[in-house]
């Protein structure tokens, strides 16, 4: 039993220390220099309590998270009951936020014209070929015949795999194809509507991830390798877990980033074995169903799966060669109920494979189902899984899956269809990602990121694209493609701390320049990104924009995941829309002024006070809650 910060203000305040600013972006007077001095920055993230959650500060072990964690004061009863309370922005918002990448005001309000149940189920209905920038990612690196497949400028490159020759730069281009790949995501995001579907793309890579910097630091044609990676994971992305498991195990670019393709029969690598049942299906609690002897078996059992060559024609092909097969019994633990798979020889064994998976299947069923409900729930819910969530969620949703045949469908739609993820003790509580943090941004406020059209589009979208993955890999520390290890990012399954991860003395500072960029505006690929202010409030009917209380309170619920205090947000009116004074007539008859005569002057009033209404909400503790 130990002590453990948990609510915001406590957790902001002990993560305040020295950092570097950057001074063309930052707002925030740096002042951690001089300890006599009050430190803005955390006085801006310590403002408020979390409003509908509160948090013991006691650190209990409980088994069914690993370890110690904050237990929620008083009993969560919420469960899979299907939601039927209030249908408002604030409910819609969440869905929005929490199934994609922010929430745009038309698409809040198209899901009010349906009932929760048909809202959750359009989100859940999606092609699983993207169309939005483009159905692959293009060439954007170069436009001329300098490798060896000759891929034109703005062409796919996902089906033309290079040969390395020794006239070519082919490793080079490999190098841009792999960013192409990691931008491209960007473009999915920003651009290719509202559906569930690249969330779950980013659920399954995160759970069961390879990094690109490292396939290609091993191997030729990393591009081509990861995005059949990325394929494989959206085109099963509400698909049976059973069946996307057992395709992962086979995949190319898997083989290469867990060493099976090295593994032989005197040496079997036991890399895969060992994340597969550790952090890929299993898990280690509240027990851990597996033993080092298992690992090793499994490692024999997949001996021999490898990719025939790497720099060859489109597409790889893997296959089973008996000469790197362990042909010895394969015997497991009681926890596989003490199973032993006969060593095969020749090309039957490559029987093996099927065989142990239908072995952990029917041994470890509930298991497999329980641990990674657990983790769809940290992922999309929240991270705290006590004996009640464990009981009233969890438990009802492994059930759905095994009755459904692996399949996630049914069982997101159970979930995100229930009082429990409506519950106002799931919203406002979990720390963006930065992926959610950038592309929610970017997507809530609409800013345009579409270079314009040209002979250089491809070369300038692709830049733009760029510069988010940059700035979130090398500053808020997650960047598309690049997971840290195999275990995925910390925020998900680290203990006690989870979401809390994200954020440090840098990345509390690098999140609050970016936005400040973003108010400012910056070029890039060509063109200005930058937030508008007015275009964004114009989105709201012109009587709301007209009374600067509805106007505060339309913005807030467009912006933060809950409602403000009714005195601070008066206090957000008189300040930023009513410059100190004291009627609401001081805003109409500007907005009016501008709406009936749109001169600079007219815009620049108007515009100058939304600029300091947008930027004091933004800055907000809130802001970086979903």
């Amino acid at each position: 039993m130990g002590k453990k910060y948990q609510n915001r203000r406590d957790f902001f305040k002990n993560i305040t220390g020295k950092t570097t600013a950057e001074p063309e972006t930052q707002r925030i007077p740096m002042t951690l220099k001089d300890p006599l001095q009050p430190d803005q920055l955390f006085e801006k993230y310590s403002r408020k309590q979390l409003s509908g959650r509160s948090y013991s500060e006691e650190i209990n072990e409980h088994p069914d998270v690993g370890g110690g964690t904050a237990n929620r004061i008083g009993t969560v009863t919420s469960n899979l009951t299907a939601y039927s309370g209030t249908w408002s922005e604030w409910e819609a918002a969440h869905l929005l936020r929490r199934l994609g990448y922010g929430a745009k005001y038309a698409d809040v309000n198209y899901l009010l014209t349906l009932s929760v149940s048909n809202a959750v189920d359009y989100l859940m209905t999606f092609s699983t070929t993207p169309t939005n920038p483009s159905s692959t990612p293009l060439n954007h690196y170069n436009n001329s015949a300098a490798d060896s497949s000759s891929v034109a400028l703005g062409a796919s490159w996902t089906s033309s795999n290079l040969t390395f020759a020794s006239t070519s730069n082919d490793s080079t281009v490999d190098y841009y194809r792999e960013l192409s790949l990691q931008d491209w995501h960007w473009g999915l995001w920003l651009n290719d509507g509202t559906t569930l579907r690249e969330k779950m793309v980013q659920f399954w890579y995160h759970l069961i991830p390879v990094n690109f910097d490292d396939v290609r630091n091993s191997e030729y044609n990393a591009g081509t390798l990861c995005n059949d990676y990325m394929s494989l994971l959206r085109t099963n992305a509400l698909g049976g877990f059973d069946t996307l498991i057992q395709a992962i195990a086979k995949s190319p670019a898997m083989l290469v980033y867990l060493s099976g393709q090295f593994s032989t029969a005197s040496q079997p690598n036991e890399n895969f074995g060992r994340e597969l049942m550790e952090l890929f299906t299993l898990g280690k609690v509240p027990t851990q169903n597996y033993t080092e002897p298992d690992i090793q078996a499994a490692a024999k059992v997949f001996s021999g799966w490898r990719v025939s060559s790497f720099n060859g024609t489109y597409p790889f092909t893997v296959a089973f060669n008996s000469t790197y097969h362990n042909t010895t019994n394969k015997t497991f633990s009681s926890n596989f109920g003490s199973t032993t798979i006969t060593g095969l020889t020749g090309t039957s064994g490559a029987n093996e494979f099927a065989t142990f998976f239908s072995m952990m299947f029917s041994n470890q069923g509930t298991t497999i189902a329980k641990y990674l409900c657990r983790r769809l729930y940290r992922f999309f819910v929240y991270y705290d899984i006590d004996a009640n969530v464990e009981s009233n969620v969890i438990t009802g949703m492994a059930n759905t899956l095994i009755s459904n045949s692996w399949s996630l469908l049914p069982v997101l739609k159970e979930l995100f269809k229930s009082q429990h993820f409506f519950d106002m003790v799931n919203r406002g509580v979990m720390i963006k990602s930065p992926f959610d943090f950038v592309a929610g941004t970017l997507r809530t406020f609409g800013v345009n990121t579409t270079a314009a059209t040209g002979t250089s589009q491809v070369i300038n979208q692709y830049a733009i694209w760029q510069y988010f993955q940059n700035y979130c890999n090398s500053y808020l520390e997650q960047g598309m493609g690049l997971v840290p290890n195999v275990s995925g990012w910390k925020a998900y399954y680290q203990t006690p701390s989870f979401y809390q991860n994200w954020m440090n003395t840098n990345t509390i500072q690098r999140r609050t320049n970016l936005l400040t960029t973003l108010i400012t505006g910056f070029s890039s690929g060509g063109m200005t990104i930058k937030i508008d202010p007015v275009a964004f409030v114009q989105q709201y009917p012109s009587t709301t924009i007209q009374d600067p209380d509805l106007l505060v309170s339309a913005v807030i619920k467009s912006l933060l995941p809950i409602d403000l205090d009714p005195t601070y947000k008066a206090t957000l009116k008189t300040q930023n829309l009513l410059l100190g004074q004291s009627t609401n007539s001081y805003w109409t008859t500007a907005w009016n002024n501008y709406v009936a005569s749109p001169t600079t002057a007219n815009l620049n009033t108007v515009k100058s006070r939304l600029v300091n209404l947008v930027t004091a909400i933004i800055q907000l503790a809130e802001y970086q809650l979903m």
